[in-house]
């Protein structure tokens, strides 16, 4: 019996030591995200009930030293359910105003004209209404007020027929479609397809959206398929990945270089907000210095933010990045974060389709020169005429590339379908800004350890919150 209770015994104090070990992972790294602290909180409670089935079996100092651990571990956990990780660092966006005019009734809310104005250009009335609390007439108003929109025409029209017949119509409202006949559109897939010969209907949809045409999904399949042929694979296909969290536009940004063209001295750069899938920086490189890296960085922070932590890896070419982190945010909060590439999903999952979208055509073009116009990759003449020839030629291709991912459309379970870009302008207004009130200045060097973001580590911490009894 007594050496029965001694198993029972270790066995919880086993099961308790790696419990406070997850506990202390959620409490750092999961902070906000409720559905895995509720995971964790059910554990907890689980091994609560055992212990009191097996009190007899524990000293009375030990167990109650372990019921207030326990406890302690809940009541954490309910208030890490109701934190955000990384709080905007600024007063919300203030995009609509209320005027106190005096008069009875409500007061009318103005809404600002830039963001009106770039918000209609990604959703209609309604949407915007639902964003800002307001009516989608009130929307349509503000438009008409500020000019962003023409009057319609009457809801309900009347006409009389030959026979004296009084006929109601109900006018369409739907968002004009764009006016390329058949012939234009062929013409625009073809140099489309050129440049980018993977694109499917989405990226065709998308990179036509870019350009202002509005093409229905009909139209661009018949053209396709006049263009190309039937192909192989096309239609919808679901990936099912684990679910990324965190807070908003801003609180995390990956970036990372890839060097499927490093044969021909070329390395592409890119950064993508983690939050909304948002390309706000890509580029093709002759070099993978990290004076080249932060230049892209500051360009990027200076038109979209400044980022309150950046992923990246352990590559020598990140460390001005980091460096300019930790000076700008601060130390010992994650400002930079190192780690393995398999935990910089984002910017990981990216180089796929950016391979997909020109790389790889860019790749086949260089081999066929060797083949058969004699380029010598190991020749620095011949390395710097392929640079001169045809560097600014691959960044068109990743401008374009990149504004067309930026403008396709995302669909995510159990949220409204938008591009990057909806996600990033409009997530900064739902969910408060990140870094749009910072003023980027020259790096300085001061470089730092930082804490874990943005992944779902299976590691310890060396300091734990909780201690075992």
């Amino acid at each position: 019996m007594a050496s029965q209770e001694s198993t029972q015994l270790n066995n919880i104090r086993a099961s308790y030591s790696e419990l406070l070990q997850q506990v202390n992972v959620a409490l750092h790294t999961q902070v906000g995200d409720a559905t895995r602290l509720r995971e964790v909180r059910s554990r907890v409670l689980a091994l609560a009930r055992a212990a009191s089935q097996h009190q007899r079996v524990f000293p009375p100092s030990e167990y109650t030293t372990l019921q207030d651990s326990l406890t302690r571990m809940v009541a954490d956990l309910d208030q890490a359910c109701h934190q955000s990780i990384d709080p905007p660092d600024a007063d919300p966006l203030q995009v609509v105003q209320i005027v106190r005019t005096g008069r009875r009734g409500r007061p009318p809310k103005k809404i600002q004209r830039q963001f009106l104005q770039f918000a209609l250009e990604m959703r209609g009335p309604a949407a915007i209404a639902r964003l800002l609390n307001c009516s989608s007439r009130h929307v349509r108003h503000e438009a008409l007020r500020l000019g962003l929109a023409m009057p319609g025409d009457p809801v309900f029209s009347s006409t009389t027929d030959a026979e004296g017949n009084h006929i109601r119509q109900h006018t369409m409202s739907t968002a004009p479609v764009s006016t390329l006949t058949d012939d234009e559109l062929d013409q625009a897939l073809i140099a489309m397809l050129a440049s980018f010969p993977h694109f499917g209907r989405k990226l065709i949809a998308s990179n036509l959206r870019s350009q202002g045409h509005r093409v229905p999904d009909a139209r661009i399949r018949s053209s396709y398929l006049r263009v190309r042929g039937v192909p192989a694979a096309f239609g919808q296909r679901i990936i099912v990945r684990k679910k990324y969290q965190v807070p908003g536009p801003n609180s995390l940004v990956h970036h990372d270089g890839q060097h499927g063209l490093i044969r021909w001295k070329l390395v592409i750069h890119c950064f993508i907000d983690g939050y909304s899938r948002f390309i706000t920086g890509l580029r093709v490189h002759t070099n993978n210095h990290a004076e080249t890296v932060l230049t892209l960085f500051l360009e990027t922070a200076t038109c979209h933010g400044v980022p309150s932590r950046v992923r990246g890896d352990h590559g020598t070419e990140n460390i001005r990045v980091a460096e300019w982190m930790e000076e700008h945010r601060g130390l010992n909060r994650g400002s930079y974060i190192w780690g393995q590439s398999v935990h910089n999903t984002r910017i990981e999952r990216l180089w796929y389709d950016v391979t997909r979208g020109f790389g790889l055509k860019w790749k086949n073009f260089f081999l066929e020169l060797e083949r058969c116009c004699g380029l010598d990759a190991d020749n620095p003449a011949h390395i710097w005429l392929v640079h001169y020839l045809f560097l600014d030629a691959i960044n068109h291709d990743a401008h374009e590339w990149a504004e067309t991912w930026n403008a396709h459309v995302l669909h995510i379970k159990g949220e409204r379908a938008a591009s990057p870009r909806e996600l990033f302008m409009f997530g900064m207004v739902r969910h408060g800004p990140w870094g749009i009130t910072h003023i980027v200045e020259p790096p300085h060097e001061d470089v730092a350890d930082v804490a874990a973001f943005g992944i779902d580590w299976a590691s310890e911490f060396s300091k734990p919150l909780f201690t075992c009894p």
